[in-house]
């Protein structure tokens, strides 16, 4: 029971690390899925908790039921073999390429946040990504069972501090958007997009889970997880929308007059937000490389870190720039496919 119950635990905070990365961290995300959306975003925070929590468990128990060794596996489950080969293909190109981008913003942040060379970050996060994705799961579930616990006493901390009880309460906004529709769709696409890329590390999961009462325990925790950390985020920065709408980093501008420790405490929290995301990201796209080139996981991992280097430096901002809306298209079938294979499921027993 002990066993299992450590398990479900590091799997919930593993489902919460890949989800939660840089952008979330920063309260970039926040503000542009949820918080622009005034009072109705919050709405959208309850609809994404619930998607969360349900899309991500139903991940790891269909990879467990089918035994999917990877993504690609996952996704001819889910599509069939035309259509999951096209969507595989445009899986890993999405996440080489924000691998690639994620590597090289660890660069930036070495140079704005602690004044080293962008080289200097990148190839520690090269040396620290590769140690870990080679080691596999064990390694990616202690790396965020570390950070996963700071993360959320941040998100906490800034709660607390932006309260009026703390005198810096403020009165929200709510921003008039152009499509009526968009604080509904906004969660689903939100949701979508990181059910699609973070099954690169849900799906190997649930293959190597050997029950299913962790996966569905951890899963649900995880959905909650992210849920909460979506609530206490929005919640802060709602009552501040106006003096933090064009901060780059809006979560750290609402604790600006906290001295100089915070933001250096807040970029070490970012930057262990990319690692965690860049080491799934890693893992992901070299057990793809090894069911499908028949490689072994040192080749994979050194290949795909070796390309993501040098993609770095090359940019990524045009091709992404295509692939993501046409990505962003695919991700909502993807959860509609994921509905319905559970009610196939259920039908048949």
């Amino acid at each position: 029971m002990q066993n299992s119950w450590k398990e479900a635990r590091q799997i919930a905070f593993t489902y919460i690390g890949t989800v939660v990365g840089a952008g979330f961290a920063s309260g970039k995300e926040l503000l542009t899925f949820f918080v622009q959306y005034g009072t109705q975003g919050l709405i959208g925070v309850l609809l994404a908790t619930l998607l969360f929590a349900w899309a991500g468990t139903q991940v790891m128990l269909f990879a467990h039921r089918t035994n999917a060794r990877s993504f690609q596996d996952f996704s001819l489950f889910l599509f069939g073999r035309t259509f999951g080969t096209l969507f595989n293909i445009l899986l890993f190109i999405v996440l080489l390429g924000t691998t690639s981008v994620m590597l090289a913003g660890t660069g930036a942040l070495f140079i704005e946040s602690f004044g080293f060379h962008s080289q200097a970050g990148i190839w520690l996060s090269i040396l620290l990504v590769f140690i870990v994705s080679y080691r596999g799961l064990d390694a990616i579930h202690a790396v965020n069972s570390l950070f996963v616990p700071l993360l959320i006493a941040f998100t906490c901390l800034v709660f607390f501090y932006v309260q009026p009880w703390a005198g810096h309460g403020g009165p929200g906004v709510i921003v008039e958007v152009v499509k009526p529709f968009a604080w509904i769709t906004s969660p689903l696409y939100y949701v979508a997009m990181n059910i699609a890329l973070t099954q690169a590390v849900l799906v190997p999961i649930g293959q190597e889970c050997k029950s299913e009462k962790p996966l569905l325990v951890g899963g649900m925790m995880g959905g909650l997880g992210i849920g909460l950390l979506l609530l206490l985020g929005y919640w802060s920065l709602h009552t501040h929308q106006t003096s933090v709408h064009d901060a780059e980093m809006p979560m750290i501008a609402l604790l600006s007059g906290l001295g100089r420790i915070i933001p250096l405490f807040f970029s070490l929290l970012v930057y262990c937000e990319i690692f965690s995301t860049l080491s799934a990201n890693v893992f992901g796209l070299a057990r793809q490389m090894m069911q499908q080139m028949a490689t072994n996981r040192l080749g994979s991992v050194l290949f795909i870190l070796g390309i993501s280097y040098v993609v770095s430096f090359v940019g990524f901002g045009s091709l992404l720039g295509f692939l993501y809306p046409l990505f962003g298209q695919l991700v909502l079938v993807f959860l509609v496919m994921l509905g319905f294979r559970q009610l196939q499921a259920r039908f048949k027993t």
